[in-house]
């Protein structure tokens, strides 16, 4: 945000100028079409997803490196517009991501329940701490808001919520 002083980022910029501060964990979970063998899992790991075509919102920062990295012969179709996304989403079977954050995300609308499942990714790189850098001189005047964010966040669910399980 402009004019606050600040910045998000996955990496701690503690420095002489900058006061990093961890604001909570970003978890990253995956929709699948609840027909996909990977759907009877509570939770899936990078491996399970190997070889499959993933539909992605293009500006997802840190993710986009990390599902490249992760997923081994995927093929991920890339989607400028969110409207573009949510139409391929919903009359599709791509599996998709999401985290944690997006359900607070206001723009975001789900596919309905009786399409898809969510699952959580098992391991360490399906988790990116997120921080709240600041100014030094600018501390005090944004701590409270920093407090308000990081109480918000910890409100935030780890794992997607109970679904119906497949047989």
């Amino acid at each position: 945000m402009i004019g606050w002083g600040w910045v998000f980022t996955t990496t701690d910029l503690t420095g002489p100028d900058l006061i990093s501060q961890p604001l909570g964990v970003e978890h990253l979970f995956i929709n699948l079409d609840r027909f996909l063998p990977q759907a009877n899992q509570t939770a899936v790991s990078f491996k399970d997803l190997a070889g499959l075509s993933f539909v992605v919102l293009d500006d997802i920062g840190a993710w986009k490196d990390v599902i490249g990295k992760e997923i081994k012969d995927a093929h991920f179709m890339y989607q400028d517009e969110r409207d573009a996304m949510d139409e391929i989403t919903l009359y599709s079977s791509f599996p998709y991501f999401t985290t944690n954050v997006t359900a607070a995300d206001p723009s975001y609308h789900p596919v309905p329940a009786n399409n898809r499942v969510e699952r959580s990714i098992k391991g360490s790189k399906a988790e990116l701490t997120i921080y709240v850098t600041v100014k030094r001189q600018r501390q005090t005047q944004v701590q409270p808001l920093v407090d308000r964010l990081k109480a918000a966040w910890a409100k935030l669910p780890t794992t997607p919520p109970p679904g119906e399980q497949m047989c």
